[in-house]
């Protein structure tokens, strides 16, 4: 139901329930009527499944088509090399994406959550999943919302809703207002609190609107059961190619068996020789090689931190030519930081710069606490977490010393209120600190208009750029309570959630390697746009679109043209997110989408390669991707399109090899029939050179190391096929090379020995073709 559009009031009403909550009979009715509360689960992999799709290749078609005509006539052996191939493809396939499987599981949280709910007029704790329509819910700081619901109290609430709307700075909540506009985003109802978000601070009651599929998070479910995966260019490739290679087979031998019958070749003989044709243009080792390759591929990313959920994935990472970026968890730190402390003369002051009472202020109008466990552990809201930390980093000596110091009275912050103040004896002095938006604080002051009017514009030029402003005042008196009179301006600080580690030298390397990146995100467009000026994503605020303005675009082709012009696009709902996708595609992109939030699954799923975040990022958008980066370091995503591209210069050298050989066959063969020739060689000897001889240097190419300069070139084309003009040229002229030599060879050995010894000759004969003439 859409309870943001009622009161608080309305909704208990609508939903039959009542601020006693529901009665345990009642409760157990609506589980019946409504089910439980979760998502449909992912069902467990099965290992037969994945065994079985690595036979959906009409190459391996091909292969299977050749084993049964094996069969038919007789030619077993023939049969169990073909079957042998397949088996070790299909094991080695099977074999790397169970690893994937299990490595990306492993991650998952196993914890059940539960929650406390009014049931009977008493409070019981309950499994999540046990709650129902219309159940009166209690949270506290740090307890996971286990549905929609409608708040009905609240008290110095704040919400993580990061991994559902991708909004980086924790939210205030009011169960007082109510909307009439039903297009409102998810991330601006203030009345609600949504499934898989987290209390940061403060209590909530409210009453259950929504489970399981009809929550916020159900709804990005239902977009994930109509996704369908993007395809990998390496599939398409291979299905072209493979065609070609049936269409030109069956025209060899056509072509060939009617010179066959021209010359009066029995059909005995003419089917043999057909059959030998057929073998010898197709490359039987050809999809073991692509997968050893694949596999050497998957073990260089899993130790640059990529795992591969799907062996295609690795050369479809290495294709992409465009990135499209969450922000959240992916770019940034998804922790708030200090980064600048401003006086009211606007001059941007470092530590040592700062005055003494207002770094008595970060500290005195703060709610968070920190331990130390193996390292500093904070809790509390991120703002008084990360003016906490700013203290501790810059100066901890000062922070044991303020540790000492009796706070008499305080304030705590208040949504409906805009501050906290409190008042603590420093030295034998009473000392009275006030903290919170500029508007506010300023109130407290002794200054002019003009002076107050000239911190607002500075404060609202630091907003504009994208970062969270914090007020702070300070005044000594000897009252007993908080004193918010005729207080002193301090200045403000500017918050943001930083950079990670690295990123921008990252997103350079992607440029570098022709790659564009773009970011995604349902944060605010000033806060989107300073951190994508500051990693070199951007240049103008031009190139910034908010999802309001994107919605009102009814025009496809007019949408398509402004999206394509932009780089930035913030305030972006999931459904908005999976369809930039689908623009960018049709577009003729490769486009890989990173995420670790619920809201990013969609876009995860459908993109041509998902990649999530290991560490930070939801089971549901680990599920949704193809990659997984198990340090949720961006440059990792770099590596990893490295090693694509490294695979897939191997899969085209495994493959000039195997066609140029196999064409080297054919015009064996073929001289034979043409020179009234005993077959030079035979299905089965073929099948052993393919397999055999050539499985060896396959498996060399498979393993070798990147050429020098992979990540300076441009990406691939997704419509580029395996082979271009240079392939063809090398590939015409090494097989007519090397038919026409070893064909002199045994052209030459057959004129000189007797007729019965020619057997013996051909072995020696197709091993000097092989290594002599390779």
């Amino acid at each position: 139901m859409k309870a943001f559009l009622l009161s608080k009031e309305d909704t208990i009403k609508k939903l039959n329930s009542s601020v006693k909550g529901l009665s345990s009979s009642e409760a157990e009715k609506r589980l019946e009527s409504y089910g439980l509360n979760k998502l449909p689960e992912e069902k467990r992999v099965n290992i037969l499944k994945i065994f079985l799709t690595q036979f959906k290749s009409p190459l391996i078609y091909v292969l299977l088509l050749a084993a049964v005509v094996s069969i038919v006539i007789g030619h077993m052996t023939d049969a169990v090399f073909i079957f042998a191939v397949l088996m070790i493809n299909a094991l080695i396939g099977t074999f790397q994406e169970f690893s994937a499987w299990k490595k990306s599981t492993a991650l998952k949280d196993k914890v059940k959550t539960v929650c406390q709910v009014l049931r009977d007029g008493s409070k019981i704790t309950v499994e999540s999943e046990n709650i129902t329509l219309g159940d009166i819910v209690f949270l506290e700081s740090g307890s996971k919302v286990p549905a929609d619901i409608r708040l009905i109290e609240e008290r110095k609430l704040k919400v993580d809703e990061s991994l559902l709307t991708g909004e980086s700075v924790e939210v205030e909540k009011d169960p007082e207002t109510v909307y009439h506009d039903e297009s409102i985003p998810v991330a601006d109802r203030k009345n609600m609190l949504f499934a898989g978000s987290y209390v940061a601070a403060g209590r909530a009651t409210g009453v259950v609107s929504d489970i399981g599929e009809n929550t916020e998070v159900g709804k990005i479910a239902a977009l994930l059961a109509s996704s369908e995966s993007g395809k990998s260019p390496l599939i398409t490739r291979m299905e072209k190619f493979s065609l070609h290679l049936v269409y030109i087979i069956l025209g060899v031998v056509l072509l060939f068996a009617v010179i066959g019958m021209i010359r009066g070749m029995g059909l005995t003989d003419l089917f043999f020789f057909s059959v030998a044709l057929a073998v010898a243009a197709i490359p039987e080792g050809l999809p073991v090689a692509i997968s050893i390759a694949l596999t050497a591929g998957g073990i260089a990313m899993s130790k640059r931190n990529v795992i591969i959920r799907k062996l295609a994935s690795i050369e479809s990472l290495g294709s992409c030519t465009l990135i499209a970026s969450d922000k959240t968890g992916t770019l940034t730190k998804n922790e708030l930081t200090v980064k600048h402390f401003i006086n009211p003369r606007g001059e941007n002051l470092n530590w040592d710069e700062i005055p003494i009472q207002a770094k008595q202020a970060f500290y005195f109008c703060n709610e968070a606490s920190a331990v130390i466990n193996d390292g500093w552990e904070f809790f509390g809201d991120q703002v008084d977490v990360a003016l906490l930390k700013f203290i501790r980093e810059n100066d901890e000596k000062y922070l044991q010393k303020l540790y000492g110091c009796r706070k008499i009275d305080e304030i705590p912050y208040e949504p409906v209120n805009g501050f906290a103040a409190a008042s603590t004896e420093i030295d034998k002095e009473i000392y009275h600190f006030a903290k919170g938006s500029a508007e506010n604080i300023l109130e407290f002051c002794s200054l002019n208009n003009e002076d107050k009017t000239s911190i607002i514009h500075e404060v609202d030029s630091w907003a504009a750029k994208g970062y969270r402003t914090i007020a702070f005042a300070c005044k000594k008196s000897s009252a007993d309570g908080v004193d918010l009179e005729k207080m002193t301006f301090l200045g403000f600080v500017a918050i943001i959630d930083p950079l990670r580690e690295g990123v921008k030298e990252a997103i350079q390397d992607a440029f570098k390697a022709g790659i564009k990146v773009i970011m995604i995100t349902g944060d605010h467009p000033a806060t989107a746009y300073t951190i994508a000026e500051e990693l070199g994503i951007v240049s103008d605020f031009d190139e910034v679109i908010n999802g309001y303005d994107l919605a009102k675009i009814e025009d496809f082709e007019e949408k398509k043209r402004i999206v394509l012009d932009k780089k930035v696009f913030a305030r972006i709902s999931p459904e908005q997110k999976k369809e930039l996708v689908s623009i960018f595609e049709d577009a003729g992109h490769f486009i890989a989408v990173t995420g670790d939030g619920v809201n990013d699954a969609p876009a995860l799923k459908y993109a041509n390669v998902g990649v999530s975040m290991g560490k930070s990022g939801t089971d549901v958008a680990r599920e949704s991707s193809d990659v997984v980066i198990t340090d949720d370091h961006f440059q990792s995503i770099v590596n990893g399109i490295e090693e694509g591209r490294i695979a897939y210069d191997n899969i085209r050298k495994i493959i000039f090899l195997l066609i140029s050989t196999g064409a080297a066959e054919i015009i064996l063969v073929t001289f034979s029939v043409v020179f009234n020739t005993p077959m030079s060689l035979t299905p089965l000897q073929i099948l052993w050179l393919n397999l055999v001889t050539n499985g060896v240097q396959d498996v060399a190419l498979a393993l070798e190391k990147g050429e020098p300069g992979v990540l300076n070139r441009k990406p691939r084309s997704p419509d580029e096929g395996i082979f271009d003009s240079i392939m063809i040229r090398r590939v015409l002229m090494s097989g007519l090379y090397m038919g026409l030599v070893a064909f002199g060879a045994f052209y030459f050995f057959y004129e000189t020995f007797a007729q019965e010894k020619m057997k013996t000759f051909e072995v020696n004969i197709f091993y000097l073709y092989y290594y002599d003439i390779m």
